[in-house]
């Protein structure tokens, strides 16, 4: 009898632990001869990164073990050798929802604090639970349960800090010693930060405007003599010692478990890069009012930066010797408007004007992190967003001549605008660009993914020509979103320095900005059962395979011919990626029920048979 308990999921073929070293050095090899000598990023917030239900607290963290796991799984498969974190500052909720790229440039958000880590002697396991159960959604990332006033996370997080205030310990006595000789050495951004936590606390609100004249200017010179300065912090500092510490406290940990992730990426031979987000927050506005241009804001908000204030430049420098030390490399976040500002407000009425300012403010970074890095610094390790309008800077010319400001430094490039003048590994180098000049790679978080882009056929037919004559594949092979995605895939593979978003990669539905319902913004999560997902998607043809990739790569420039074995190990392996498989696991079961089932039916009847030898004659009943 055939026995069935359900239908048997398939998706594609994993490696064989048999197989697995041979993979990977097939792709290291492959990489190497396409061009891809250099960084191969994964694009991927941290608070994206998965969670076990039993440690998901809503905000993925690099330090998470599922994290780490899945960290293993895309070096293996894909080759990653560099991670591309998303801003990390202190997020600021706006209207519901949660935009990274408006938080706090210098001080980290307590989402990087990993609460798990902190059950060993900070916090209890049950408080660590409270916080794992609170959390409403498995699904994407929750904000709130973590970040919000009101949290259960800032409820344990609090408690944490009062019990280690009145602790007696040698150890949490030594902590508190850790917490100041930190805050000592951050004392420049850490000590006024801290103030401004209080007096947010004090007025219930981070609008400084609203305080009063004394706290509003507390650190400008112009508006606030220095001994009634002076004063007023120390009224502050007494009068709010635990909000003024417990901001130090969390940034402490925060600082701690970065530098512990970006240890144990470095382990597994993978680089941290970070975010150096372009704007400053209105907190260090407030800090710092001289380094800003009086009653003026950038586009999308920010406070303007004036550079041609030693103040402003100082400050810019300062942010940049924090990043230097926190991340291995850097994506410089709109490059371009440190070159020419763009100014959307004066005074409150508006304007479109520009700010600039040349290379002065590239200048000071790069400045400031060799200062930082010494003998280990690699201007290659330095990535420029130089993605703007041509009127609001033009990085070439009608000569077809890159700006002198950026021709020497790493630009960053996404291919949804390919053509035969930009957007390629060929069309870079036709304009006189070396391989370490640029990082190439399909969509970025700013974008739509490709599948969602690209299934309109408009978009296609825009790029078909073009992408048939780099990788040399007929045009009626493109037709097809899938293999028009594998080819979109294929080029970036000939750069020395390329990258993938993880939602491309793993073919994870949804818009990861700019929703029509904003409060969905950047909270695109993955799941635990990545691996499944991302192994169906391989056998739908959506996934990011390699393998494939490299085949159309190495066909494109003749290394197929050139390196007929390799190759042949190329072509097996993509087909094996992309070879569906019935679930084990679920075959097990289906057999094991079988058996299970012939067993037991065995069974009945045996004691069904010696039953009724046994039995006696049953008796008449009456009618």
């Amino acid at each position: 009898m055939k026995v069935s308990l359900y239908s048997s999921p398939t998706f594609g073929r994993r490696l064989k632990p048999s197989e697995e070293a041979e993979y990977c050095a097939v792709l290291n090899k492959g990489k190497k001869l396409a061009g891809n000598t250099g960084k191969t990023i994964l694009i991927i917030p941290s608070p994206s990164l998965p969670q076990e239900r039993d440690t998901n607290t809503g905000v993925g963290n690099i330090l998470d073990k599922k994290a780490l796991e899945f960290f293993d799984f895309v070096k293996k498969y894909w080759g990653i050798n560099c991670i591309q974190d998303l801003p990390n500052g202190r997020f600021i909720p706006h209207n519901g929802y949660w935009r990274l790229y408006s938080g706090s440039s210098m001080d980290l958000g307590s989402q990087l604090i990993n609460l798990e880590l902190l059950t060993k002697d900070l916090i209890e396991p049950e408080d660590f639970k409270k916080i794992v159960n609170k959390n409403f959604s498995q699904d994407s990332v929750n904000y709130e349960n973590v970040l919000n006033k009101n949290s259960e996370t800032e409820n344990v997080l609090r408690k944490a800090y009062s019990s280690l205030l009145k602790a007696d310990n040698t150890s949490k006595k030594a902590l508190l010693k850790e917490i100041e000789l930190f805050s000592n050495e951050n004392k420049s951004w850490i000590e006024p930060k801290s103030i401004f936590h209080a007096l947010k606390e004090h007025y219930n609100t981070e609008n400084f405007k609203q305080w009063s004249d004394t706290d509003c200017n507390l650190y400008n010179p112009d508006k606030v003599k220095p001994e009634i300065r002076d004063k007023r912090i120390s009224e502050i500092k007494n009068n709010y010692s635990f909000d003024t510490g417990y901001y130090k406290f969390k940034q402490y940990l925060a600082n701690k478990h970065l530098k512990l992730a970006k240890e144990k990426l470095n382990q597994k031979g993978i680089r941290l890069s970070g975010d150096f987000i372009c704007g400053f927050s209105w907190d260090e506005l407030w800090m710092r009012p001289k380094a800003f241009l009086p009653d003026t804001k950038m586009e999308w908000g920010f406070p303007a930066l004036d550079l041609n204030s030693q103040e402003g430049l100082d400050l810019l420098k300062e942010k940049a010797a924090l990043y230097a030390k926190r991340y291995d490399d850097l994506r410089i976040d709109g490059a371009w408007t440190y070159i020419n500002q763009p100014i959307e407000s004066v005074k409150g009425k508006k304007v479109h004007i520009r700010n600039y300012y040349g290379e002065k403010a590239l200048n000071a970074i790069e400045e400031s992190i060799r200062s930082v890095k010494g003998k280990n610094y690699n201007q290659e390790d330095l990535m420029y967003e130089l993605i703007a309008k041509s009127e609001d800077f033009r990085i070439i010319d009608d000569n077809k001549t890159t700006s002198p400001i950026v021709k020497n430094r790493n630009k960053i490039y996404c291919s949804n605008d390919l053509s035969y003048a930009w957007g390629s590994t060929k069309s870079f180098e036709n304009l006189g660009w070396s391989g370490n000049l640029y990082t190439l790679g399909t969509t970025n978080h700013d974008q739509q993914k490709m599948k969602t882009y690209f299934a309109q056929k408009r978009e296609r037919s825009l790029q078909t020509d073009v992408l048939s004559d780099l990788l040399k594949i007929p045009k009626s092979k493109l037709e097809d979103l899938r293999d028009f995605i594998k080819a979109k895939f294929a080029e970036p593979m000939r750069a020395r320095n390329n990258f993938i978003f993880f939602m491309d990669g793993l073919d994870i539905d949804g818009i990861y900005k700019d929703n029509s319902d904003r409060t969905k913004d950047y909270k695109i999560k993955i799941r635990p059962d990545y691996q499944e997902a991302y192994f169906k998607a391989l056998e739908n043809g959506y996934g990011y395979n390699p393998m494939d990739a490299l085949e159309k790569a190495f066909i494109a420039d003749g290394l197929d011919k050139k390196e007929p074995e390799l190759f042949k190990k190329i072509v097996k392996y993509r087909k094996i990626l992309e070879k569906p498989q019935k679930n084990i696991f679920a075959k097990r079961i289906v057999i094991g029920a079988a058996v299970a089932f012939s067993i037991g039916a065995a069974t009945c009847a045996a004691v069904r048979y010696h039953s009724n030898k046994k039995e006696k004659p049953a008796e008449k009943q009456p009618a």
